[in-house]
């Protein structure tokens, strides 16, 4: 009797145990790539990489650490309970935070709608060099080559009228030097770089600038001015420094991107011609 109640005491207190171990209000596993779960709200080990993706380098190298990644966990974790108190206040209808959200959408709208229209030319364009109309071969550079073999330097004075670049082109005539011309430049162009540059352009091929001044700066001896010359961005004044003679393997990628343009010029006016332009002109 003495062992049958103490097998009966031993089998309640091992009920007893089961039952604590296995209580009916356990809580449900969280999925295996759940790092937590805030207000109903799964945050994700996807989401955690994705924001730690968006940090500094140095702060994602932290974040790559252990107490990094507890400290980054613990920050989305209070960042979502300020969102979810946010909602609970009815704060997704305050003025100003509407205000802010119309604001961002129009931005986006805006981003969006540039960025298709980019996409949209740039298709267009590979369209093009596929299609071989910007094509440019290999032969055709070379026969530019032999015309062009040489790169230009002038130095410039751009004034807005041709009063005034009549009277600049006094002081200009007995002009020797370039230290003198550039004198000049100081005082009288209205090119927004001419203090910077003291009217020195960077060597050109002919096709790389204007037209208008490639033609006569090519025609002109070292040490020559001319001017004035008229193009869309005034009166031009110039005097030729003068020509470097390039090598093929130097000149090759800057005449490729000559040829590429003037065909692309050639493509735009067809089109000015197919569709139509038509600018104001401010000086009526």
């Amino acid at each position: 009797m003495r062992k049958i109640i103490t097998l009966y005491i031993l089998l309640v207190c091992l009920c007893a145990c089961l039952k604590q171990e296995t209580p009916q209000e356990q809580k449900e596993a969280l999925p295996q790539n759940t790092l937590a779960k805030v207000a109903g709200y799964t945050l994700t080990q996807e989401e955690f990489d994705e924001r730690a993706e968006l940090l500094d380098p140095a702060f994602k190298q932290y974040v790559s650490t252990p107490l990094g990644k507890q400290n980054f966990l613990n920050y989305l974790i209070s960042e979502r309970l300020l969102q979810q108190e946010a909602l609970f206040k009815n704060l997704q209808n305050d003025p100003e935070y509407q205000k802010e959200i119309d604001t961002l959408v129009k931005q986006q709208e805006e981003s969006l709608k540039r960025a298709k229209e980019f996409f949209l030319k740039k298709t267009l364009m590979d369209n093009l060099y596929n299609e071989g109309v910007l094509y440019v071969s290999e032969e055709e550079v070379k026969d530019y080559y032999k015309k062009y073999p040489y790169e230009i330097q002038i130095l410039q004075i751009i004034v807005n009228d041709a009063q005034e670049a009549a009277q600049v082109m006094n002081y200009v005539k007995g002009t020797k030097t370039q230290n003198s011309f550039k004198e000049v430049v100081k005082k009288f162009s209205k090119d927004p770089l001419a203090k910077q540059n003291q009217g020195a352009l960077p060597p050109f091929i002919p096709g790389e600038y204007l037209p208008e001044i490639e033609v006569p700066a090519a025609n002109s001896s070292s040490g020559q001015v001319q001017g004035f010359i008229q193009t869309p961005l005034g009166f031009h004044i110039i005097m030729k420094v003068g020509e470097n003679r390039l090598s093929y393997d130097k000149a090759k990628e800057r005449i490729q991107t000559i040829l590429e343009k003037q065909k692309l010029d050639d493509y735009l006016n067809s089109l000015k011609e197919k569709y139509g332009v038509e600018v104001k002109n401010e000086s009526k």
